[in-house]
């Protein structure tokens, strides 16, 4: 039986795959000029605002330099964030230098053992930002032409990531005190190669990724307030800003494209992706509910934001309902996709 089902929607996804193949070949036109698109973001947002500050990170986290996190640091991760100092590192660096990083940083702990199964399910929970070059000169100055915004964004981001981890470290035990992994640091040239070798490669997908869902936003033509569900950066970087309070709800939850290039390091974590779901979702919510109340309290720099964000009032036609049904709508199907293609761990 399982295998008649299993054969059933094998035939049916081929089918799917085939159909979309015939949507590309009949709307080429559109096809090229959203590639063209997700091209161009890459090539003037992703890859000079990750590229450097990637492989800057990366080269910090598999050298001895890490090292520094965990004496700076080791306090407030073990003390208020219940998290091992080993782990101040990748979030620090995380938070710093954007989505992708925070899944690398946190996966290359638990290969070397620093971290435990449950610590890196915690860690990711949370550990995931668009990074200050990203929000700040990415979005903010090009984007919005307001640095201030580009400001605003990170600082809600950053701290409704860590007001997460705070919150999710309140039923957690403190950290034991244990032996640390025998595990030689390469030198710093051979730390330095890697560190490009693997940025390079994460870029690579993260563009490919960009391309693609960009490819199809722009034969299907969705909602304004949906594409950032789907794809962040198109959806924040596009033609089309949406107002400040739900871009930094948007670069919080990620999108389902961020979501899908975190999946293998999730799995090699055994984190389920429910978990990792949840996490998204509280982020998005404590960054959309800090900006909001920035902009109430502050209502003088509302006229500052107004100037390159003109839709700061209103989500959409539809309304802030239409929005919370199609962030689930769109989290269900990422996970029944996952579901169904992977084996995931709880």
């Amino acid at each position: 039986m399982y295998t008649k089902i299993k054969n059933i929607s094998d035939a049916a996804l081929c089918s799917a795959l085939f159909i979309f193949i015939i949507i590309l070949t009949v709307f080429s036109d559109e096809a090229r000029q959203g590639a063209k698109l997700g091209f161009g973001i890459c090539e003037g947002v992703i890859l000079p605002s990750l590229l450097p500050v990637l492989i800057i990170c990366n080269f910090i986290i598999k050298s001895r330099l890490s090292g520094l996190f965990e004496k700076a640091f080791s306090f407030p991760f073990e003390r208020i964030l219940k998290l091992p100092r080993e782990s101040a590192g990748a979030v620090i660096l995380g938070l710093i230098s954007g989505y992708p990083s925070g899944a690398m940083l946190t996966l290359s702990l638990f290969e070397r053992k620093l971290i435990s199964e449950n610590e890196a399910k915690r860690i990711m929970t949370f550990n995931v930002c668009g990074g200050a070059a990203f929000i700040i000169t990415g979005v903010g100055t090009v984007v919005y032409g307001n640095t201030k915004t580009g400001v605003l964004l990170y600082c809600t981001n950053v701290i409704a990531s860590l007001l997460t981890a705070l919150i999710t470290g309140i039923k957690s035990k403190p950290v034991s005190k244990k032996a640390k992994a025998n595990y030689s640091y390469p030198d710093n040239v051979e730390a330095f190669c890697k560190s490009v070798e693997v940025t390079v490669k994460a870029l690579a997908v993260m563009c490919a990724y960009i391309t693609l869902f960009s490819v199809i936003t722009n034969i299907i033509h969705p909602p304004r307030t949906v594409i950032p569900l789907l794809e962040i950066t198109n959806g924040v970087c596009g033609e089309n800003t949406v107002s400040i309070d739900f871009a930094a709800m948007y670069i919080a939850f990620g999108g389902i494209c961020i979501h899908l290039q975190l999946l293998p390091f999730l799995t090699k974590m055994k984190i389920g992706y429910l978990s990792f779901l949840s996490g998204r979702i509280l982020c998005a919510a404590i960054s959309f509910i800090l900006c909001r109340a920035y902009l109430y309290i502050f209502p003088e720099s509302t006229a500052v934001f107004n100037n390159v964000a003109p839709h700061t009032n209103a989500l959409s036609s539809g309304g802030t309902a239409f929005s919370v049904l199609m962030i689930i709508c769109c989290s269900v199907i990422v996970f029944e996709f996952e579901n169904k293609k992977i084996k995931l761990h709880y």
